[in-house]
């Protein structure tokens, strides 16, 4: 019986090695002084970041990426959370449909969405730009609302709203401050996702960015040029930017939560005055 505990947590634990070494390995060349990418590392440097930091290409894809993963987490959770409303609020066979329909852009390899969308921008004589980008990124990331928000709206108790209903709050003022307070932290967490995946997304928008550059084609037309631990400060920040939008969602979530905990607290207090 403790063989088999031991066997699951070595195997869990070999599994967790294998997820995050080599996340490990990017961040050591990345810090890494010497100018190759050989073991071990030479000593510990932040000059391959002042190197990159100064290039304009990579502060111009740094922005595009920043604007785009922004409005994609946006327009994605506006666009999610109104039909994840749709869905559970008025179940029919329609809403079963539309909400097994937004499940493709997840099922669907991203080379066919790709394909389809500049396919779509040549029929209707659309030019790449950043409308083109953001509206790419929107359809993969918005499956994603849908699923968390409905998941989070069929676990909750309309018997709340209509409650306040009664009391004679108008339907602003229960959105405002029953509904979207019980399922904002669910929404924001769907728009950080959405942002995370529109950050490093780089299939998808290698077909409709046009000339522009995202932070993930800067690295692939670097890659095609040479290979130094430049790559690695690049992959280091791809990789620290959509764990810090994680980390705040959640010390948001945290703060929203305890917040609300202590106006309870002070309302119950006050009745039983």
């Amino acid at each position: 019986m403790r063989r088999r505990p031991r066997l699951l947590t070595a195997v869990a634990v070999g599994l967790v090695v294998f997820i995050y070494l080599p996340l490990v390995v990017v961040v050591v060349y990345g810090v890494n002084s010497g100018a190759n990418l050989s073991w071990p590392p030479h000593g510990l440097s932040l000059r391959w970041f002042r190197l990159i930091l100064g290039d304009p290409l990579f502060r111009a894809g740094l922005k595009t990426s920043a604007w785009a993963a922004i409005s994609t987490s946006l327009a994605a959770g506006v666009v999610g959370t109104t039909a994840a409303f749709a869905i559970t609020r008025r179940p029919s066979r329609l809403t079963r449909a539309i909400e097994s329909g937004s499940r493709l852009p997840v099922m669907l390899p991203p080379l066919f969405v790709g394909i389809s969308l500049v396919a779509a921008m040549k029929t209707f004589a659309i030019d790449p730009s950043m409308f083109t980008i953001i509206a790419g990124h929107v359809i993969v990331t918005t499956p994603f609302v849908v699923l968390i928000v409905a998941a989070r709206l069929r676990n909750y108790d309309p018997a709340v709203e209509q409650a306040a209903r009664d009391l004679g709050a108008r339907p602003v003022m229960v959105l405002r401050r029953i509904t979207f307070p019980l399922i904002g932290p669910s929404v924001i967490g769907a728009m950080v996702i959405a942002f995370a995946i529109s950050f490093d997304e780089v299939l998808i928008t290698n077909f409709t960015s046009g000339t522009r550059q995202t932070l993930p084609l800067f690295v692939l037309s670097r890659l095609r040029r040479t290979i130094d631990p430049s790559i690695n400060a690049v992959a280091t920040i791809l990789l620290l930017v959509p764990w810090v939008a994680v980390a705040l969602a959640f010390m948001i979530g945290r703060r929203r939560s305890s917040r609300q905990a202590i106006e309870a607290q002070v309302e119950l207090l006050a009745r039983s005055a």
